[in-house]
């Protein structure tokens, strides 16, 4: 956990500032996410403080978890019949920088990736084990997940599509139907809300045009990052050569292992991962062409899906050496972006934690902090001792 709060940390005004109902009827209406991760991180902090740790430590739960789900899964997949696949996938994705940055970062998108898994994982039971409580499991799972942020929206498709091409009974088919009343009873709760933040964000677009570049769009070079970062995590360089030769052999191992994939039969389930992965990204491409929502980490939750596939060709291979050079080599890469990250200070974004203690050490008598915007930033005043008066100076985010 080396790197500081970020900015887009809003959630600290959230659980300082206002109440469960504040933050649903108020807080909500002036954010771009759904309501339950803050409520989540209200119910934690209550118990457990308001320390750095405390506010980071949700999303490492999630992240452990993650990857005993994706371990489920593959083992569910493989039936016992593919040796080292869940094994493989566990050890790939608990090394993987781009899942462990997020796993330790205050945001919502680790606990989007755990649901997604669930919801995943519990869907692939519901054909081998016809049980009420896998169906249960996979209306709560798409519920919180889609309360926990909208981006996962573009999973659903995943599950009406496979579900179809599976031609189940019609009670199979009824229950499917059935595990969606829930998600569809809150959310026509929290419609007005949605609606309310969608007006927002149409406003901040127009007011701040080159928020579009900020928030993602369809672009190839935000389609070439989701690779980047999956493959070599959230890492960047200032003589892009350098990085861009490092990324190249980093993608290396990852290449082989789908092109093994392209020409080897697959158990009928790596079908559902293939669409795990290919369809939410295919989907959120297309429609940030409307709106801006294409950004590689909004997609954290399809990671999961990315090491099954790469896991299952690796595991695949009958050459066991050859096995084994592509898991040392994966490994390899992972920890090589997390040492990097660790140990080079410019990987770690928006540095808050020096910067305010810098800013109170040197201040004068009297001196004051200014902010271009209408108060000081969330993460200054939650390292800020106080020792020097901060404020916003303007009247709108358009800095008028």
């Amino acid at each position: 956990m080396v790197n500081s709060l970020i900015r887009g940390n809003k959630y600290i005004i959230a659980i300082l500032d206002y109440s469960y109902a504040g933050i649903l009827n108020n807080f909500m209406r002036f954010d771009n996410h759904p309501p339950l991760y803050y409520l989540t991180l209200k119910f934690w902090t209550d118990i457990f403080g308001y320390s750095e740790v405390s506010l980071r430590f949700p999303s490492i739960i999630f992240g452990i978890a993650t990857i005993y789900l994706a371990f489920l899964i593959a083992r569910k997949i493989s039936n016992g019949k593919l040796k080292g696949f869940p094994e493989i996938t566990a050890i790939i994705l608990a090394t993987s920088q781009f899942h462990i940055y997020y796993s330790q970062e205050a945001r919502m998108y680790s606990m989007a990736a755990f649901f997604s898994s669930a919801a995943i994982y519990s869907f692939i039971n519901t054909f081998k084990k016809d049980s009420d409580k896998w169906w249960i499991l996979f209306s709560v799972s798409i519920t919180i997940l889609l309360f926990t942020d909208y981006a996962p929206v573009f999973l659903l498709p995943v599950f009406w599509l496979y579900g179809y091409l599976m031609k189940r009974n019609k009670i199979w088919r009824l229950k499917f139907i059935a595990s969606h009343i829930t998600l569809l009873i809150f959310g026509y709760f929290w419609l007005p809300t949605f609606l309310y933040q969608s007006g927002r964000g149409r406003w901040l677009l127009e007011t701040l045009p080159g928020w579009r570049r900020v928030a993602g769009g369809a672009t190839l070079k935000q389609a070439l990052l989701v690779w980047m970062k999956f493959v070599f995590g959230r890492l960047s360089f200032p003589r892009k050569i350098f990085y861009y030769t490092l990324v190249g052999l980093a993608s290396a191992p990852f290449i082989i292992s789908f092109i093994k994939l392209v020409f080897t039969k697959k158990p009928k389930y790596m079908d559902l991962i293939d669409l795990w992965l290919i369809a939410p990204l295919a989907l959120g491409f297309v429609a940030s062409f409307w709106f801006p929502a294409f950004v590689y980490f909004r997609f954290l939750y399809v990671l999961p899906a990315f090491y099954l596939l790469v896991s299952w060709a690796i595991s695949s291979f009958t050459i066991k050496t050859i096995k084994n050079i592509l898991v040392t080599l994966l490994v390899g890469v992972n920890l090589f972006g997390w040492v990097i990250y660790i140990s080079d200070e410019n990987q770690q974004r928006e540095q808050w934690r020096q910067a305010v203690l810098f800013i109170e050490k040197t201040a004068q008598i009297n001196d004051i902090v200014i902010f271009e915007f209408t108060q000081p930033f969330a993460p200054y005043k939650w390292y800020a001792k106080n020792l020097i008066e901060a404020i916003g100076v303007t009247d709108s985010i358009s800095a008028d």
